[in-house]
């Protein structure tokens, strides 16, 4: 195959993304609670240790300094500030101070993530986020956080995929607090909306308290590309649009339009969510093949497709046409810049990660070509990580780490995106390298 330079455009970011949960070790929370209940993670681990970043971050950001990662996308641990309600602790507070003057000292731009799945236990006891009030028992962390960080050089992210939280933990039963209620999921979904509204909020009046100019703030959504099983029936089609509008559009929608959608049972404007819409982080890994003669609300899913390459333990579908089409979706429908903030594979096979990694950024390159704007692209993740219910069994890591020693070993991925970080963009020997 012939293949051609493909060069982004001038300014955009490239780097990688990671959570706390995931990589800290010795956190407190709704989920480490989780993870004690036998059954809940597949491999029977628990995030105790993980990968120790908490006290190794610095060596981490040092690896991705030297990969030439210019963001680096990672959450602050709510528990970790509020451990109990409106108790704040001064020292976790300028742990992360550290922790983002370290990524600065090695040129590296921080993006906040605000939330990313996890809670407080006083947070969990005081019933989640179908509490009412669960919005504004957030905005008070919110605050605090922009308050420490405003006088360094952040992106802000909100919210980490609110639909994964709501489907995951409240429809399918498979997250903390291990719900399975259609009505539950919604008004989750809907109160996740409203605590990134405060969230923005929270951000956007101390930046002006402080005299600072404006900062750019997202929330993060999860997409994949719904797909027909069978292409030639029309209730399978209209199941694939009817899934798209109501995990992929309806949330987001509601966040630009600052108005809470009737499906989330809203319906009137939320005056928080006014402008809380810089950019639109998107995280994609597959598409969903979708039957209407399967109960989708209760799991049931059509054969994945053999002659598709899988991730590791999570068994989804190595399928990039996707992303191109869910970009332009968005792009179209709300003319709002995008930030990819998680794409990767989980898997042992690195010339798979490479293969991943290419094949996707050459259908970003694809909707750029088209109009699309795209401000970065962050690989998921720097390294190997605790994969939630997967506990350990599947391996996203550009660098991979050994569990027993928690050592850290840059991957052949790790030099190829470094590559493609220095050309910015696919070259055509790239592309040859590890597509041949």
């Amino acid at each position: 195959m012939e293949y051609s330079d493909l060069i982004f455009p001038k300014g955009f970011l490239w780097g990688s993304a990671a959570s706390a949960h995931q990589t800290e070790g010795g956190t407190h929370n709704d989920w480490s609670e989780w993870e004690k209940i036998p059954g809940k993670i597949r491999d029977g681990s628990t995030s105790a240790i993980a990968c120790d970043h908490y006290n190794r971050y610095e060596e981490d950001f040092d690896l991705a300094q030297d990969l030439g990662h210019q963001v680096h996308r990672f959450s602050i641990e709510w528990s970790r500030i509020e451990p109990a309600h409106d108790h704040w602790k001064t020292d976790e507070i300028e742990h992360y101070r550290r922790v983002v003057e370290a990524l600065i000292a090695r040129d590296v731009k921080p993006m906040i993530t605000l939330h990313h799945f996890t809670n407080p236990l006083w947070f969990r006891d005081m019933g989640g986020w179908l509490n009412p009030e669960s919005p504004t028992l957030f905005a008070p962390y919110c605050r605090r956080i922009a308050e420490t960080l405003c006088d360094y050089d952040v992106i802000w992210n909100t919210i980490n995929e609110p639909l994964v939280v709501a489907t995951l933990g409240y429809l399918f039963g498979e997250f903390p607090p291990g719900i399975r209620d259609y009505g539950k999921t919604l008004t989750v979904a809907k109160h996740l909306l409203m605590a990134h509204g405060q969230a923005a909020t929270q951000v956007r009046e101390v930046y002006e308290e402080q005299g600072l100019e404006q900062p750019q703030i997202a929330p993060v959504i999860s997409v994949s590309y719904f797909m027909p099983a069978d292409p030639t029936n029309e209730d399978d089609i209209e199941l694939a649009r009817y899934l798209d509008e109501l995990y992929n559009q309806s949330w987001i929608s509601g966040a630009i339009s600052g108005v809470v959608p009737e499906v989330l049972g809203g319906g009137g404007a939320y005056e928080p969510l006014r402008n809380s819409v810089d950019f639109i982080g998107v995280n994609y890994y597959s598409r969903m093949l979708v039957s209407s003669k399967l109960d989708f609300l209760a799991g049931e899913m059509p054969p994945k497709d053999p002659s598709l390459e899988r991730c590791e333990g999570l068994d989804w579908e190595v399928y990039p046409e996707g992303y191109y089409h869910i970009l332009n979706s968005l792009w179209s429908r709300y003319n709002v810049p995008l930030f990819l903030t998680e794409n990767g594979i989980g898997t042992l096979d690195d010339s798979l990660r490479c293969r991943y990694i290419i094949l996707h950024l050459q259908q970003v390159h694809r909707a750029i070509v088209d109009g699309v704007r795209v401000l970065g692209y962050l690989v998921w993740s720097l390294t190997d990580n605790f994969e939630w219910t997967y506990g350990y069994g599947s391996h996203f890591g550009l660098v991979e780490v050994d569990y027993e020693t928690l050592e850290r070993r840059p991957r052949q991925s790790a030099y190829m995106f470094r590559q493609i970080i220095e050309q910015n963009g696919l070259t055509a020997e790239i592309q040859r390298q590890y597509l041949s």
